[in-house]
């Protein structure tokens, strides 16, 4: 028998690509307009890895730039495979370059790992499922009536799972005075449109006093509603302790938590938080987010992946989830105008977006990441090349 022929992979770091793209039109009227990294790793054999870098709050250009002077200097030459070691040697640079960047480069490693495996990275993280329920989350609205709309929407489609980001985000997004009353009568209609059977969440992202969240909090427990999510400050871990004392509608609050996985030990010693939350951009990648999702575990505790961002960002999150057991759902965010309805920014940019099928979202089968990228419609918003 002729001695089988080994292909030898040289996975050496040979070329770091930063860009800036800008998307031809918002996502929401009046707006402005969506902008994203494009990070992309190459080994010496060719082999890419690509994902789009940006976050809330922050600057997708500052962050590319980072990545372009900062980082790509201390990639070059190291093998893309030793991922641990890369994230262990970025993450004492976060203050100087936000988990946004560490982000960014982890999941394009996994994603280089991935493709020299012939592996979907959920595959290598350890896969316990290959579908995972999704609940469709809100943008604001400013009538109640347009939630129980939406919410019925998405119901006639398969989902069985609906979480609004209340009327008085707009004292953050518009600086308008929106009283309580408000997010409580949406509460309700939303209720009462879909009926007992579906679940319901609301996330009402740090805009309460305590009083109002103490309020709200049970205003949801008498609605049936399954989680109550970051009503309070992320640094207001008393006030979470108070809170949950309380209440019994569980409470998700390290959404938008500093410190990447290392600060949940706090939140769980004091029995702040229901659920351990997170995602690949504002924890740091694949490598931070799987380590979260273990701590959460080793604590019987739940724990549920948050919009990504980006379409990279929300099918890395989809690989953790299928390896993680204590994760119930997938968030699939709806940054539209009220009215209109679909997946358009949950999957822009991608040539194969995710997978949804019944309400739940599928596995990516393909090694690495798993979706390929849209070169071209990527490539024709690109306004900088660093």
């Amino acid at each position: 028998m002729a001695p089988r022929e080994e292909r030898i992979v040289m996975t050496n770091i040979r070329e770091v690509r930063v860009s800036l793209h800008e998307r031809e039109r918002p996502f929401v009227t009046g707006r402005a307009a969506t902008q994203f990294g494009v990070l992309t790793i190459v080994t010496e054999s060719g082999i890419e890895g690509t994902v789009f870098v940006g976050g809330a709050q922050t600057s997708p250009a500052i962050v590319t730039k980072a990545l372009a002077d900062i980082v790509r200097p201390q990639l070059i030459g190291l093998d893309a495979l030793d991922i641990g070691a890369i994230w262990a040697k970025l993450w004492p640079q976060e203050r100087m370059l936000s988990t946004v960047a560490i982000g960014a480069v982890d999941t394009a490693l996994w994603d280089i790992l991935g493709k020299v495996a012939g592996l979907p990275i959920h595959r290598l993280l350890g896969t316990v499922r290959h579908s995972i329920p999704a609940y469709i989350s809100s943008w604001n609205h400013d009538r109640p009536e347009d939630y129980a709309a939406e919410a019925l929407h998405y119901k006639s489609l398969g989902f069985t799972a609906y979480k609004f980001h209340p009327p008085t985000q707009a004292r953050t997004f518009k600086g308008i005075d929106v009283p309580l009353s408000e997010d409580i009568r949406t509460a309700r209609l939303v209720r009462e449109a879909v009926g007992p059977e579906m679940r319901l969440m609301h996330d009402s992202p740090r805009v309460y006093t305590y009083e109002e969240a103490l309020t709200m909090g049970k205003a949801l427990e008498e609605l049936d509603y399954y989680w109550y999510e970051d009503p309070l400050p992320a640094d207001d871990i008393y006030g979470y302790e108070r809170l949950r004392k309380q209440l019994h509608i569980p409470i998700l609050a390290t959404e938008m938590t500093g410190g990447g996985p290392y600060n949940y030990a706090q939140w769980i010693l004091h029995g702040a938080t229901d659920y351990l939350r997170g995602d690949v951009a504002f924890k740091g990648g694949i490598t931070a987010l799987t380590k979260i999702a273990h701590t959460a575990e080793v604590f019987r505790l739940g724990f549920e992946i948050h919009d990504g961002f980006n379409a990279t960002g929300n099918v890395a999150g989809a690989h953790v989830a299928m390896a993680s057991p204590n994760a119930q759902y997938f968030e699939i965010l709806t940054v539209q105008d009220t009215g209109v309805y679909g997946f358009d920014n949950f999957g822009y940019g991608l040539a194969e977006p995710l997978e949804i099928v019944g309400g739940r979202v599928l596995a990516p089968s393909g090694p690495g990441l798993g979706r390929a990228i849209d070169h071209d419609l990527i490539n024709s918003g690109i306004i900088a090349t660093f």
